[in-house]
Protein backbone atom coordinates (compact mmCIF):
# COMPACT_ATOMS: atom_id res chain seq x y z
CA UNK A 1 0.00 0.00 0.00
CA UNK A 2 1.39 3.64 -0.48
CA UNK A 3 2.97 4.29 2.52
CA UNK A 4 1.50 8.37 2.12
CA UNK A 5 -2.18 6.82 1.98
CA UNK A 6 -1.08 5.61 5.41
CA UNK A 7 0.12 8.49 6.75
CA UNK A 8 -3.14 10.35 5.86
CA UNK A 9 -5.20 7.69 7.64
CA UNK A 10 -3.25 7.63 10.25
CA UNK A 11 -3.09 11.65 11.36
CA UNK A 12 -7.11 11.66 10.62
CA UNK A 13 -7.11 8.99 12.96
CA UNK A 14 -5.48 10.80 15.76
CA UNK A 15 -7.34 13.71 14.97
CA UNK A 16 -10.77 11.67 15.00
CA UNK A 17 -9.77 9.29 18.05
CA UNK A 18 -8.13 12.05 20.04
CA UNK A 19 -8.12 15.54 19.30
CA UNK A 20 -11.32 15.55 18.73
CA UNK A 21 -13.14 13.15 20.77
CA UNK A 22 -10.88 12.05 23.05
CA UNK A 23 -9.47 15.12 24.58
CA UNK A 24 -13.33 16.88 24.39
CA UNK A 25 -14.68 13.31 26.06
CA UNK A 26 -11.62 13.30 28.41
CA UNK A 27 -12.39 16.76 29.79
CA UNK A 28 -16.30 15.85 30.19
CA UNK A 29 -15.97 18.55 27.33
CA UNK A 30 -15.54 21.32 29.76
CA UNK A 31 -14.36 24.42 27.80
CA UNK A 32 -12.57 26.18 30.56
CA UNK A 33 -10.42 22.97 30.36
CA UNK A 34 -10.25 22.88 26.64
CA UNK A 35 -10.27 26.36 25.01
CA UNK A 36 -6.17 26.17 24.12
CA UNK A 37 -6.75 23.55 21.82
CA UNK A 38 -8.48 25.09 18.99
CA UNK A 39 -6.44 28.65 19.61
CA UNK A 40 -2.99 26.23 19.09
CA UNK A 41 -4.44 24.94 16.15
CA UNK A 42 -5.12 27.88 14.39
CA UNK A 43 -1.94 29.24 15.25
CA UNK A 44 -0.41 26.37 13.87
CA UNK A 45 -2.18 26.33 10.53
CA UNK A 46 -1.59 30.04 10.30
CA UNK A 47 2.24 29.43 10.85
CA UNK A 48 2.38 26.68 8.14
CA UNK A 49 0.71 29.29 5.83
CA UNK A 50 3.38 32.16 6.35
CA UNK A 51 6.71 29.82 6.74
CA UNK A 52 9.21 29.41 4.08
CA UNK A 53 9.11 25.67 4.11
CA UNK A 54 12.55 23.45 3.09
CA UNK A 55 12.23 20.38 3.97
CA UNK A 56 8.76 18.82 4.11
CA UNK A 57 9.67 15.71 5.32
CA UNK A 58 11.80 16.22 7.62
CA UNK A 59 9.46 18.97 9.35
CA UNK A 60 6.71 16.78 8.98
CA UNK A 61 8.93 13.71 10.84
CA UNK A 62 10.37 15.96 13.71
CA UNK A 63 6.89 17.45 14.59
CA UNK A 64 4.98 13.54 14.30
CA UNK A 65 8.04 12.87 16.55
CA UNK A 66 6.60 16.08 19.20
CA UNK A 67 3.12 14.32 18.95
CA UNK A 68 4.58 11.23 20.19
CA UNK A 69 5.71 12.81 23.12
CA UNK A 70 2.80 15.18 24.02
CA UNK A 71 0.63 11.88 23.44
CA UNK A 72 2.54 10.14 26.28
CA UNK A 73 0.94 11.99 28.35
CA UNK A 74 -2.92 11.27 27.66
CA UNK A 75 -5.21 12.52 28.50
CA UNK A 76 -3.20 14.21 31.37
CA UNK A 77 -3.03 18.00 29.49
CA UNK A 78 -2.85 21.13 30.89
CA UNK A 79 -3.52 24.02 29.01
CA UNK A 80 -0.20 24.47 27.68
CA UNK A 81 0.17 20.91 26.14
CA UNK A 82 -3.25 21.42 24.83
CA UNK A 83 -2.07 24.48 23.02
CA UNK A 84 1.32 22.58 21.89
CA UNK A 85 -0.93 19.44 21.07
CA UNK A 86 -3.49 21.71 18.58
CA UNK A 87 -0.46 23.74 17.25
CA UNK A 88 1.23 20.44 16.32
CA UNK A 89 -1.96 19.42 14.68
CA UNK A 90 -2.92 22.78 13.11
CA UNK A 91 0.63 22.96 11.48
CA UNK A 92 1.25 19.51 10.06
CA UNK A 93 -2.16 18.87 8.63
CA UNK A 94 -1.58 21.76 5.92
CA UNK A 95 1.34 20.32 4.96
CA UNK A 96 0.08 16.59 4.82
CA UNK A 97 -2.40 18.01 2.53
CA UNK A 98 -0.18 19.40 0.09
CA UNK A 99 2.33 16.77 -0.36
CA UNK A 100 -0.61 14.68 -1.08
CA UNK A 101 -1.02 17.05 -4.24
CA UNK A 102 1.24 14.24 -5.83
CA UNK A 103 -1.36 11.49 -5.18
CA UNK A 104 -4.66 10.84 -7.12
CA UNK A 105 -8.03 10.63 -5.74
CA UNK A 106 -8.39 7.25 -5.61
CA UNK A 107 -5.35 7.45 -2.74
CA UNK A 108 -7.06 10.12 -1.02
CA UNK A 109 -10.57 7.91 -1.08
CA UNK A 110 -8.24 4.47 0.40
CA UNK A 111 -6.79 6.83 2.98
CA UNK A 112 -10.22 8.57 4.07
CA UNK A 113 -12.04 4.99 3.86
CA UNK A 114 -9.57 3.79 6.33
CA UNK A 115 -9.67 5.94 8.61
CA UNK A 116 -13.44 6.10 8.63
CA UNK A 117 -13.68 2.07 9.23
CA UNK A 118 -11.41 2.34 12.50
CA UNK A 119 -12.39 5.41 13.78
CA UNK A 120 -15.89 3.89 13.73
CA UNK A 121 -14.76 0.94 15.27
CA UNK A 122 -12.72 2.75 18.24
CA UNK A 123 -14.91 5.08 18.25
CA UNK A 124 -17.13 3.70 21.35
CA UNK A 125 -13.69 2.59 23.25
CA UNK A 126 -13.56 4.85 26.63
CA UNK A 127 -11.66 7.95 26.76
CA UNK A 128 -9.47 7.82 29.15
CA UNK A 129 -8.28 4.63 27.99
CA UNK A 130 -7.11 5.56 24.41
CA UNK A 131 -3.53 6.30 25.91
CA UNK A 132 -1.78 3.65 23.29
CA UNK A 133 -3.78 4.79 20.75
CA UNK A 134 -2.46 8.30 21.35
CA UNK A 135 1.03 6.91 21.05
CA UNK A 136 0.29 4.73 18.49
CA UNK A 137 -0.84 6.23 15.68
CA UNK A 138 1.98 9.49 15.31
CA UNK A 139 4.43 6.33 15.59
CA UNK A 140 2.49 4.94 12.42
CA UNK A 141 2.90 7.91 10.61
CA UNK A 142 6.35 8.60 11.36
CA UNK A 143 7.33 5.53 10.28
CA UNK A 144 5.40 5.63 7.55
CA UNK A 145 6.70 8.71 6.04
CA UNK A 146 10.39 7.93 6.77
CA UNK A 147 10.21 5.36 4.04
CA UNK A 148 7.61 7.52 1.64
CA UNK A 149 8.78 8.20 -1.72
CA UNK A 150 7.74 11.89 -1.96
CA UNK A 151 7.48 13.19 -5.24
CA UNK A 152 7.42 16.53 -6.57
CA UNK A 153 4.52 18.48 -6.00
CA UNK A 154 3.58 21.20 -8.56
CA UNK A 155 3.15 24.31 -6.97
CA UNK A 156 0.39 26.38 -8.28
CA UNK A 157 1.39 30.49 -8.12
CA UNK A 158 -0.67 33.70 -7.90
CA UNK A 159 -3.98 31.52 -7.03
CA UNK A 160 -6.52 33.97 -5.39
CA UNK A 161 -8.15 32.87 -2.04
CA UNK A 162 -11.40 30.86 -2.89
CA UNK A 163 -13.63 32.79 -0.27
CA UNK A 164 -17.01 31.36 -1.48
CA UNK A 165 -15.32 27.77 -1.42
CA UNK A 166 -14.28 28.18 1.78
CA UNK A 167 -17.52 29.61 3.39
CA UNK A 168 -19.01 26.31 1.86
CA UNK A 169 -16.52 24.46 3.53
CA UNK A 170 -16.97 25.68 6.56
CA UNK A 171 -20.81 25.53 6.29
CA UNK A 172 -20.82 21.65 5.79
CA UNK A 173 -18.06 21.64 9.08
CA UNK A 174 -20.37 23.26 10.93
CA UNK A 175 -23.17 21.25 10.59
CA UNK A 176 -21.64 17.87 10.51
CA UNK A 177 -19.73 18.94 13.80
CA UNK A 178 -22.81 20.64 15.46
CA UNK A 179 -24.89 16.79 14.70
CA UNK A 180 -22.45 14.72 15.64
CA UNK A 181 -21.48 16.43 18.72
CA UNK A 182 -25.16 16.29 19.79
CA UNK A 183 -25.43 12.79 18.79
CA UNK A 184 -22.25 11.78 20.88
CA UNK A 185 -24.18 13.49 23.69
CA UNK A 186 -27.63 11.80 23.25
CA UNK A 187 -28.32 8.72 24.95
CA UNK A 188 -31.54 7.24 22.51
CA UNK A 189 -29.72 8.44 19.66
CA UNK A 190 -26.26 7.14 20.14
CA UNK A 191 -26.12 5.30 16.98
CA UNK A 192 -22.11 4.74 16.78
CA UNK A 193 -22.93 2.00 19.99
CA UNK A 194 -25.63 0.62 18.16
CA UNK A 195 -25.02 0.23 14.84
CA UNK A 196 -21.31 0.44 14.03
CA UNK A 197 -20.84 -2.20 11.17
CA UNK A 198 -23.80 0.01 9.36
CA UNK A 199 -22.21 3.34 10.40
CA UNK A 200 -18.85 1.61 8.55
CA UNK A 201 -20.72 0.02 5.64
CA UNK A 202 -22.81 3.71 5.02
CA UNK A 203 -19.26 5.61 5.67
CA UNK A 204 -17.20 3.14 2.81
CA UNK A 205 -20.62 3.74 0.66
CA UNK A 206 -20.31 7.52 0.70
CA UNK A 207 -16.75 7.12 -0.29
CA UNK A 208 -17.25 5.28 -3.01
CA UNK A 209 -20.48 7.77 -4.30
CA UNK A 210 -17.39 10.48 -4.08
CA UNK A 211 -15.01 8.59 -5.83
CA UNK A 212 -17.12 7.51 -8.89
CA UNK A 213 -19.67 9.91 -8.97
CA UNK A 214 -18.20 13.16 -7.14
CA UNK A 215 -18.31 16.11 -8.77
CA UNK A 216 -16.39 19.89 -8.15
CA UNK A 217 -17.60 20.16 -4.58
CA UNK A 218 -19.38 23.58 -5.81
CA UNK A 219 -21.50 21.34 -8.21
CA UNK A 220 -22.55 19.55 -4.97
CA UNK A 221 -23.90 21.65 -2.90
CA UNK A 222 -27.78 20.53 -3.25
CA UNK A 223 -26.56 16.92 -2.95
CA UNK A 224 -24.64 17.81 0.44
CA UNK A 225 -27.25 20.04 1.53
CA UNK A 226 -30.00 17.58 1.09
CA UNK A 227 -28.51 14.78 2.58
CA UNK A 228 -27.88 17.19 5.66
CA UNK A 229 -31.36 18.20 5.79
CA UNK A 230 -32.65 14.88 5.75
CA UNK A 231 -29.66 13.91 8.19
CA UNK A 232 -31.61 16.34 10.65
CA UNK A 233 -34.86 15.00 9.46
CA UNK A 234 -34.50 11.90 10.76
CA UNK A 235 -32.27 12.97 14.21
CA UNK A 236 -35.63 15.05 15.07
CA UNK A 237 -38.51 12.40 14.31
CA UNK A 238 -35.90 9.73 16.42
CA UNK A 239 -35.03 7.03 13.26
CA UNK A 240 -31.83 6.14 14.51
CA UNK A 241 -30.98 3.46 11.81
CA UNK A 242 -31.98 5.39 9.11
CA UNK A 243 -29.55 7.74 10.25
CA UNK A 244 -27.13 5.70 10.53
CA UNK A 245 -27.12 5.18 6.89
CA UNK A 246 -27.78 8.89 5.95
CA UNK A 247 -25.65 10.30 8.32
CA UNK A 248 -22.39 8.56 7.28
CA UNK A 249 -22.90 9.16 3.89
CA UNK A 250 -22.83 12.40 3.63
CA UNK A 251 -19.84 12.58 5.73
CA UNK A 252 -18.10 10.36 4.00
CA UNK A 253 -18.84 12.21 0.81
CA UNK A 254 -18.28 15.94 1.55
CA UNK A 255 -15.00 15.26 2.69
CA UNK A 256 -13.74 13.13 -0.59
CA UNK A 257 -14.92 16.16 -2.10
CA UNK A 258 -13.58 18.91 0.62
CA UNK A 259 -10.06 17.35 0.96
CA UNK A 260 -9.65 16.71 -3.10
CA UNK A 261 -10.44 20.01 -3.49
CA UNK A 262 -7.81 21.50 -0.68
CA UNK A 263 -5.18 19.35 -2.10
CA UNK A 264 -5.79 20.11 -5.74
CA UNK A 265 -4.79 24.35 -4.70
CA UNK A 266 -1.75 23.16 -4.78
CA UNK A 267 -0.70 25.79 -2.54
CA UNK A 268 0.67 25.37 1.48
CA UNK A 269 -0.54 29.20 2.04
CA UNK A 270 -4.41 28.68 0.72
CA UNK A 271 -4.85 25.27 2.59
CA UNK A 272 -3.12 26.62 5.72
CA UNK A 273 -5.21 29.29 6.10
CA UNK A 274 -8.68 27.40 4.99
CA UNK A 275 -7.87 25.13 7.46
CA UNK A 276 -8.06 27.91 10.58
CA UNK A 277 -11.81 28.32 9.15
CA UNK A 278 -13.01 24.85 8.11
CA UNK A 279 -10.70 22.96 10.64
CA UNK A 280 -10.87 25.15 13.78
CA UNK A 281 -13.27 28.18 13.98
CA UNK A 282 -16.27 26.37 12.21
CA UNK A 283 -15.43 22.95 14.28
CA UNK A 284 -15.48 25.13 17.42
CA UNK A 285 -18.40 26.83 16.56
CA UNK A 286 -20.51 23.96 16.46
CA UNK A 287 -19.18 22.29 19.36
CA UNK A 288 -20.20 25.68 21.45
CA UNK A 289 -23.88 24.92 19.58
CA UNK A 290 -23.51 21.27 20.34
CA UNK A 291 -22.73 21.77 23.83
CA UNK A 292 -25.57 24.84 24.51
CA UNK A 293 -28.53 22.85 23.05
CA UNK A 294 -28.64 25.01 20.00
CA UNK A 295 -29.27 22.49 17.46
CA UNK A 296 -31.90 24.77 16.11
CA UNK A 297 -29.26 27.55 14.95
CA UNK A 298 -27.74 25.55 12.91
CA UNK A 299 -30.75 24.71 11.15
CA UNK A 300 -31.32 28.50 10.93
CA UNK A 301 -27.90 28.70 9.21
CA UNK A 302 -28.90 25.96 6.13
CA UNK A 303 -31.93 27.22 5.91
CA UNK A 304 -30.45 30.51 5.39
CA UNK A 305 -28.19 29.44 2.96
CA UNK A 306 -30.79 27.63 1.25
CA UNK A 307 -32.12 30.92 0.09
CA UNK A 308 -29.29 32.40 -0.89
CA UNK A 309 -27.91 29.64 -3.02
CA UNK A 310 -29.90 30.21 -6.19
CA UNK A 311 -29.28 33.85 -5.70
CA UNK A 312 -25.34 34.75 -4.98
CA UNK A 313 -23.68 31.26 -4.31
CA UNK A 314 -25.10 29.64 -7.68
CA UNK A 315 -23.50 32.30 -9.82
CA UNK A 316 -19.71 31.77 -8.46
CA UNK A 317 -19.80 27.64 -9.07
Amino acid sequence: MNLLVIVLSSQLLYYLLIAQTGVVGAFDSHIHDLYTLPIGGVIGSLLSALWRHHGLKQELCFLFGVQIMISWFYPNYSLGMLLALGFVVGYTTPLLLYIFGSQGKFQLSLGLAISYAVGTAFYTYPYVERDDIAVILPLISVAALRFAHLKHVVHVEHVNFPWQLIGVMMLWIFADSALFETLSRSGDMDIWSEYTLLIITSHLFGVFLAYRYGDELLRQVRVVLGLFAVSYLLYWIKEPILLAVVYPIVISYYNVLLFHKLIQTGDIRIIGLSMIGVGWIAASAANAIALHHQLWIVVLVLGAFAVMYPFYFRRVT
